[in-house]
């Protein structure tokens, strides 16, 4: 059963303070760099090998937030050309609605925040929010806060085959801010449509509008900070973690970050208006009484450039010169083609890597207008990308692992309801009327699923979305040699397989009784049996669920343990019987859907313990 809250867990302490064989560890990060050092083909031509099941599920993995059957079956027939213009098209980012009407209806929300609110299932991030309180705490209150979430998990959850929203996570761990904390609902909600609607456009223009963001803006004090006593936080932090990298790769010095934070003082947004008014869009403007108007000179780094100090409303340009000034240099090209080929290929380094590969792409990059997907693109096709060592070779982010459950069994969009009331187990697919009206709304379970994902599987799990660790994101994703390896200690491990089992065996806790026993949502079984080639057949079936679980071939041990599940005490024509019960709505339904509900769900424990479905 999950909470709704739970305590933040730092995974770099944890990883550290396991009581764990310190050889073994030494080993296992050596490891990472040893595996980097056995790849043999550094081409970025295009790949002309096999690409069927293993090669596309590869490039899937990679490309999705959370790999499941229906972006496989959306590559049938299509060669690698096709699939990369197929994973590269544009996806949709819904403004989010009021789904919480079931935790708090308009009478209570109006209670609360003295304020109208809007309707079930109705748009509200244009709506103003008032000056006094309490209903100038509206704008931070969990109810909209979970919403706004929810748009963004919906995205993830109901994405085409396309990168856009793994893009979007890429964006927000090289750039995070902590914008609910900052800014409300609004600010929040126009930090995550400047990262989607950028993943696709030049990324110079990203670095331009992400400095005058509201939440940005605040994250890192660039709007406190005054031409007497310019805030360097922003000046570091773009150049050191947004553009150029640290040391020993970029060589900016101290006075470079003096220097840009003396160009950029006078940025600030009008709060008054972004919050209080109608409407949700970003206000910056610039300050003009509040510029530094001196020449700003930079280091030999930097070609010893020169910003020319401006006067009154020309001290605005000033922004675009930094830009320009941070993405010419040679650095930043290879600095984000680094970090592109660690988030999506592997994350140790070598210097075949560095030669072959990521300078290759940072020409690439520039060439194409500070473009991501384009590197992406001949890197995502290229004969490196699909050598046999990288393929499951990176452990699976909480979202990543989290979205993979939930869509392959599209236990959200097409879940059925399930309750035991002591004596007998009761659905929705075979008694409707049994439940009532706010167990059976779809939105009563997005709000009840997002704080799943955001607290006990999400700050439980060391990835609390748009709730950042650092400015420098999720270590898993960044600190050297550890890496991905942070994602797993005791703790989250236990936590893993809690979710696989919550949301595969169990069902997803409601928070809704009938008398004293709680409803959960489980997954649809006949729906579910049906997206399988052959599920009467327990060996094609067993293949099938290892393949899209395990990623390819399980070991005998393994799949033994699996097969003993889903068959337990009943041979194979016993097997094919009840399958066929089921997808044919046989009279006998009701009692083969339980007894391979619960099989399966055995069979489910069991890959949740296996450490290959922690990889992709």
């Amino acid at each position: 059963m999950s909470q709704e809250k739970t305590k933040a867990i730092d995974l770099v302490k944890e990883f550290y303070d396991q009581d764990i064989d310190h050889k073994a560890l030494e080993n296992a990060l050596t490891q990472r760099k040893n595996t980097a050092k056995s790849f043999s083909n550094f081409s970025l031509d295009k790949y002309s090998g096999e690409f069927g099941a293993v090669q596309k599920k590869h490039l899937l993995n990679r490309t999705m937030v959370g790999y499941c059957h229906r972006h496989h079956k959306d590559l049938d027939g299509l060669n690698l050309d096709q699939v990369v213009d197929l994973i590269f098209q544009k996806d949709n980012f819904n403004e989010p609605t009021n789904i919480y009407y079931w935790d708090k209806n308009a009478e209570q929300y109006k209670e609360r925040y003295e304020s109208d609110d809007v309707g079930p299932n109705e748009p509200f991030i244009n709506r103003p929010y008032k000056r006094l309180r309490p209903t100038f705490e509206e704008q931070f209150g969990s109810e909209r806060q979970t919403a706004v979430r929810w748009s963004l998990y919906d995205g993830m959850y109901n994405q085409k085959t396309s990168i856009h929203y793994r893009l979007f996570l890429f964006l927000h761990n090289l750039v995070p801010t902590d914008a609910f904390n900052l800014l409300g609902h609004k600010g929040a909600y126009n930090y995550i449509k400047l990262l989607f609607d950028h993943c696709f456009l030049n990324f110079k223009d990203f670095v331009y509008n992400i400095t005058i963001d509201g939440s940005m803006l605040s994250y890192l004090n660039l709007y406190l900070s005054k031409k007497e006593t310019p805030d360097e936080n922003y000046a570091r932090e773009v150049q050191e973690l947004f553009t150029v990298g640290k040391r020993p790769f970029a060589k900016f010095t101290e006075s470079d970050v003096r220097e840009v934070a003396r160009a950029l003082v006078g940025w600030t947004h009008d709060y008054e208006k972004i919050v209080y008014d109608q409407g949700h869009e970003n206000i910056p403007f610039f300050n003009q009484s509040n510029h530094d108007t001196g020449d700003k000179f930079f280091s030999s780094f930097y070609g010893n450039k020169i910003i020319r100090g401006k006067e009154g409303a020309e001290g605005a340009n000033e922004l675009q010169e930094v830009v320009n000034l941070l993405c010419e240099v040679d650095e930043h090209s290879i600095y984000i083609a680094r970090r592109l080929y660690q988030f999506f290929v592997y994350p140790a380094l070598t210097e075949d890597i560095e030669e072959k590969i990521i300078k290759p792409l940072a020409k690439i990059y520039v060439d194409n207008n500070h473009s991501l997907v384009e590197p992406l693109k001949v890197l995502l096709s290229s004969q490196h990308f699909f050598e046999n060592q990288i393929e499951n070779s990176l452990i699976k982010s909480p979202i990543e692992f989290s979205m993979g459950i939930l869509k392959e069994v599209n236990l959200i969009n097409d879940g059925a309801l399930h309750h035991w009331d002591g004596n007998d187990q009761h659905y929705s697919l075979f008694e409707p009327d049994y439940f009532g009206e706010k167990e059976k709304d779809t939105s009563y379970f997005k709000y009840r699923i997002t704080k799943d994902l955001s607290y006990y599987y999400g700050e439980g799990l060391g990835m609390f979305l748009l709730n950042p660790p650092s400015v420098s994101g999720w270590p898993a994703l960044y600190q050297e040699p550890v890496y991905d390896l942070f994602w797993i200690n005791s703790s989250t491990l236990t936590r893993r397989i809690q979710q696989m089992t919550d949301y595969l065996k169990w069902g997803a806790w409601m928070d809704v009784f009938i008398g004293d026993d709680g409803i959960q949502k489980r997954f649809n079984l006949i729906n579910y049996l049906k997206t399988f080639e052959n599920p009467s057949s327990i060996s094609s079936f067993t293949d099938e669920l290892i393949f899209r679980f395990l990623g390819g071939e399980a070991s005998s041990n393994t799949k033994n343990k699996i097969n003993q599940a889903l068959l337990g005490d009943i041979n194979e024509t016993h097997w094919n019987e009840e399958i066929n019960n089921i997808i044919n709505s046989s009279s006998s339904i009701k009692n083969s859907y339980r007894n391979i509900e619960g099989r399966l769900g055995n069979a489910f424990e069991v890959i949740g313990q296996t450490g290959e479905f922690h990889l992709f």
